[in-house]
């Protein structure tokens, strides 16, 4: 008796059926034998009665009935016992027959399937380099490989199911092999021809995997025709084509692995593609053809990103580290193919920073539709939002120069920032913290920008002061370090597990606020300065550039551009230290400004009384050069001078000293600043001796100056009870007693000698009169 077709596949699935009926039945008898062993463990509950309340209409007299039921144990399970088998050979060396059955039955056969594809691709290249049969017998030959596989396949499927889904994989390769070689190599096909064969191919792949629901039939597809370009030579004209081909195989395959969450055959892909991509462009055939990289690296990159994202979107699977890798390694490869392309072709930036700015925007889109989505993938988030933070600050550097790159990374960072704060996001917080960091270095290149090589006799270009893009995005700069400074300090109340994180943040933003406001101003004053300079000893020419005159620069511009640099300084410690006092009132603040308060003593000292005396020295020449203009301000910039130090040292003592933890770090400040105002007033005698064309300038005069400051040192030691101070006036004393007699008694006449000494002599004695007095003031509460 025949049975047709239908009749077979109804019987197949009324056992399949029955199957999965009789594995239900096991796992309910399972649960049955649990459930009759816990209750057999119990305690024989006590006797329950149960009271049955007589119907309605039945008479009142007729009592209630009782009924008493009595729990019966249940019977002990019969427990099979279990006779131990004695381990095997195969057992014994580590080979166990399930692992035996995997070999034989599953690895064996993929294994000589790619041997198989393998052998066809060898024989065809043997007979094509030997040329031992027409090109079309080769084509037909391999077609009829496959067909034969194909015929096995199908005649095994009911009875060998595994073994013709490899069969069938194997044949479909073939099919790609050989239509790929007809088409490249030998021209049998027509272009639509061979799109229209990779396409039903590629059809039937999808199609055998879905029936076989075999992910070996996807890979073996998938191997067999990406092996080609590695077996047979590609020629340059067949790129376009190869890529067309690879762009429909992966539609095809990455559609199986999303619907049937084969992520594996995602990965072969992937790697498939970009390897062979890879090797083309860096070969010599890829011979600058902007037009075929980039629109098919653009695809393949979408279609990753694509599939990458229906897994977590979709899906609704959890990122894996292996996902994130994959997403950066997409990026990058791309990005990095896609710029070289762009560069090879052609040098302008701004095509660069157009490209750079679409990665942003894909990236951006991906974080978009991810943050929108029902899927809580807070990974994937983050990371398709750092990567497209990172584009965009890419595409803001490639696009712009440095002043307007600058201001827009400082605006970036901060928006970064506040929504990090506001979204409880640490990555945001991260990235804010590099971006704002890039846009401090670049401020830092534009301050470094304005200057002139005065060694040059020429010089083409000359900034204006103010009216820069340098000072209008360091003001930019500035507003987004005070923001993100602010910002930090409003939010540290509502983050306390993250306390360590926002003190770094408030201790290094707030000096990089202080530092980049500083040098904003600095640089413009630094270059108000050059213009001068450039204006005294250079001319412009007709074609606007700026002529060496004179070969002595005027060296007096310098050491003025030197004072009101320090004079800046001086008044922006003083300012930091009230806004400090006034709202910040941070003690680690304050003992920063407190160093540098030392530091730009010294500098003063050192380089700004040297210099105003060089002025002086210009003031009082007659013979200066052509580029050279002396006037009353020589003389006076030193009490401006003295005004900001003035104003430094009052808001030191009024802002700063009383509220000093660090006791000894005050006394030696206290110290500083005192030896610093001996120094001065040194300094002004010295001045004034020399304007008035004195021959001792450094004698006696200088003696008796230091005698009577030690006086009063020693004086306000005593009033405020400051060991210190008054121990430093003792010491300048015995100073002064040494010059007076190591240098003043070599270099004097008898009349300034004995107007020194009396008067040294007499201050000494009213000192100690002092001590004497008040011995029980100083010597009591010290």
């Amino acid at each position: 008796m025949s049975v047709n077709k239908s009749e077979k596949q109804e019987l197949l699935e009324k056992l399949n059926e029955l199957l999965k009926k009789q594995s239900l039945f096991q796992q309910e008898i399972k649960e049955l034998e649990r459930q009759i062993t816990h209750l057999a463990a119990e305690v024989t509950k006590p006797e329950t009665t149960q009271v049955v309340e007589p119907e309605q209409g039945v008479s009142s007299t007729v009592q209630k009935e009782k009924y008493v039921v009595r729990e019966r144990p249940a019977p002990k399970p019969y427990v099979r016992k279990e006779i131990k088998k004695q381990p095997g050979f195969w057992e014994q060396t580590g080979i166990s027959s399930e692992i035996e059955q995997f070999i034989g039955t599953n690895l064996i056969n993929k294994i000589g399937m790619i041997v198989v594809i393998i052998g066809v691709g060898i024989g065809a290249k043997y007979a094509i380099d030997n040329n031992l049969i027409s090109p079309v017998m080769r084509i037909v030959l391999g077609y009829l490989v496959g067909v034969i596989l194909g015929f096995f396949a199908y005649r095994l499927k009911r009875n060998y199911y595994n073994f013709s889904a490899v069969l069938a994989s194997g044949a479909m390769a073939i099919f790609y092999f050989i239509s790929y070689a007809a088409y490249t190599y030998y021209q049998l096909y027509s272009y639509p021809m061979a799109f229209i064969l990779m396409v039903i191919f590629t059809a039937l792949t999808v199609a055998l995997a879905l029936y076989y629901d075999r992910q070996v039939i996807a890979h073996f597809g998938l191997a067999g025709s990406y092996i080609v370009p590695f077996i047979l030579y590609a020629p340059e004209s067949s790129a376009l084509v190869l890529f067309s081909y690879m762009a429909i195989i992966n539609l095809g395959i990455l559609f199986i692995s999303t619907k049937k969450r084969w992520v594996p055959l995602y990965y072969l892909a992937f790697v498939a593609t970009w390897v062979i991509f890879t090797w083309w462009f860096a070969s010599t055939d890829y011979n600058n053809q902007l037009e075929v990289s980039l629109p098919f690296a653009s695809f393949f990159f979408i279609l990753f990103y694509l599939v990458l994202l229906s897994y977590r979107l979709i899906l609704k699977e959890d990122s894996r580290i292996d996902d994130i890798f994959l997403l950066l390694l997409n990026a990058a490869v791309f990005y990095i193919i896609g710029l070289q392309a762009i560069t090879d072709y052609t040098d302008s930036d701004k095509l660069q920073g157009i490209f750079t700015l679409g990665n942003a925007i894909a990236h951006g889109a991906a974080f978009y539709f991810i943050f929108r989505s029902e899927t809580e993938n807070k990974i994937l988030q983050y990371w398709t939002g750092s990567l497209a933070i990172t584009f965009f600050t890419a595409a803001i550097g490639l696009q712009f120069n440095t002043c307007v790159a600058a201001g827009l990374w400082s605006l970036e960072g901060a928006l970064l920032f506040w929504i990090g704060r506001k979204r409880q996001i640490r990555l945001f917080d991260y990235l804010a913290f590099a971006i704002l960091c890039i846009s401090f270095f670049a401020a830092i290149s534009n301050w470094l920008s304005l200057s002139y090589s005065f060694n040059s006799s020429s010089i083409g270009h000359i900034y204006q002061p103010i009216l820069n893009g340098s000072f209008i995005s360091s003001l930019i700069v500035v507003v987004a370090f005070g923001f993100v400074s602010f910002f930090n300090r409003k939010v540290a109340f509502s983050r306390l597990k993250e306390k360590n994180w926002i003190e770094i943040f408030d201790i290094f933003f707030n000096v990089i606020f202080a530092f980049t406001l500083f040098f904003t101003f600095y640089s413009q004053i630094d270059l108000f300065w050059n213009n001068i300079e450039l204006h005294a000893s250079y001319q412009p020419d007709s074609s606007g550039a700026w002529l060496k005159v004179y070969e002595q620069l005027n060296s007096d511009i310098f050491g003025f551009k030197g004072i009101w640099l320090v004079n800046y300084s001086l008044l922006f410690i003083s300012l930091l230290l009230y806004g400090n006092f006034r709202w910040i009132k941070n003690s680690l603040l304050n003992g920063f400004l407190l160093a540098a308060v030392c530091v730009f003593i010294l500098i003063f000292l050192l380089s700004a009384l040297p210099t105003l005396s060089e002025l002086r020295k210009s003031y009082l020449a007659e013979n200066l050069p052509a580029n050279y203009s002396v006037n009353i301000f020589y003389l006076l910039i030193r009490y401006v001078a003295y005004l900001f130090y003035g104003l430094l040292l009052y808001s030191v003592y009024r802002f700063s000293l009383p509220f000093l933890a660090n006791k000894n770090f005050s006394r030696i400040l206290e110290i500083t600043i005192s030896i610093s105002i001996i120094w001065i007033f040194s300094s002004e005698l010295i001045h004034w001796l020399n304007l008035t064309g004195s021959s001792e300038v450094y004698k006696h005069g200088l003696s008796i100056l230091w005698g009577v400051l030690s006086f009063i040192l020693i004086g306000f030691g005593i009033w405020k009870k400051k060991k210190h101070l008054r121990i430093t006036a003792i010491i300048l004393f015995g100073g002064t007693i040494l010059k007076l007699f190591l240098y003043d008694l070599t270099n004097l006449a008898t009349v300034p000698k004995t107007i020194v000494f009396i008067s040294i002599g007499a201050i000494l004695l009213v000192v100690s009169f002092m001590y004497n007095k008040y011995k029980n003031l100083i010597f009591g509460n010290d």
